[in-house]
């Protein structure tokens, strides 16, 4: 077994007391989490070897991850998959990442079916229709049977009907100088962009817009 060094010297960090310096021989070698100091038993007078080095680099590795996995998540809820590819994205490996996304999944931190539903609340108030709630949803890694099951218990045709006829009407007025099929081409762009489903944009559209008018 490889030997790095003995420990001369453990000293906790004087800008992190959450963190300590570990020296060999005299000279600085590492900072890691001071929980890291009690789980290995490190201690001056220890030998140190490569593979219990390689140990706690990836102990470090593993914190790192999971606290910068708790960050992401104090901003909003998460979808498991946009979870994953963030943290891949801050360049954690990805044993290391599973690792953080099997203990999150422990300790119920995520639920993808819980950030479905969320997120299809939330789209609600600001009026997006189920269309491009389904698009962003997979976007974020979401399996398609969550999806659907979600939309089916937060989304109906009369909402979504409502929803759209309330945007329509709102946007009805910047397209009067138009013909009557310009502005109902117009219209249904709008409500197009918004997720709606072309059945329920024609509807909206019949009722609201008269030929002539």
């Amino acid at each position: 077994m490889d030997k790095v060094g003995t420990i001369t010297k453990i000293e906790v960090q004087k800008n992190d007391k959450q963190r300590c310096s570990i020296f060999v021989d005299g000279k600085f070698l590492l900072g890691i989490e001071a929980e890291l100091v009690y789980e290995f038993h490190l201690e001056k007078g220890e030998v140190l070897t490569e593979e219990m080095l390689n140990q706690l680099l990836d102990q470090e590795e593993l914190l790192n991850a999971k606290q910068a996995a708790f960050n992401l998540l104090s901003y909003r809820q998460r979808s498991t998959q946009e979870l994953k590819e963030r943290l891949l994205r801050k360049d954690y490996g990805i044993e290391i990442v599973n690792q953080v996304i099997h203990v999150l999944n422990k300790l119920e931190y995520l639920d993808d079916k819980e950030f479905a539903t969320s997120w299809i609340k939330d789209r609600i108030t600001k009026g997006y229709g189920p269309y491009r709630i389904r698009r962003q949803l997979k976007e974020k890694g979401v399996d398609t049977n969550i999806i659907e099951e979600c939309l089916a218990e937060e989304y109906d045709s009369q909402l979504e009907y409502d929803l759209a006829a309330e945007l329509a009407a709102k946007k009805r007025s910047r397209y009067n100088d138009e013909d009557y099929h310009e502005r109902r081409y117009k219209l249904s762009k709008v409500l197009e962009r918004k997720g709606f489903s072309f059945e329920t944009i024609n509807l909206v559209l019949d009722d609201l817009l008269t030929e002539g008018d």
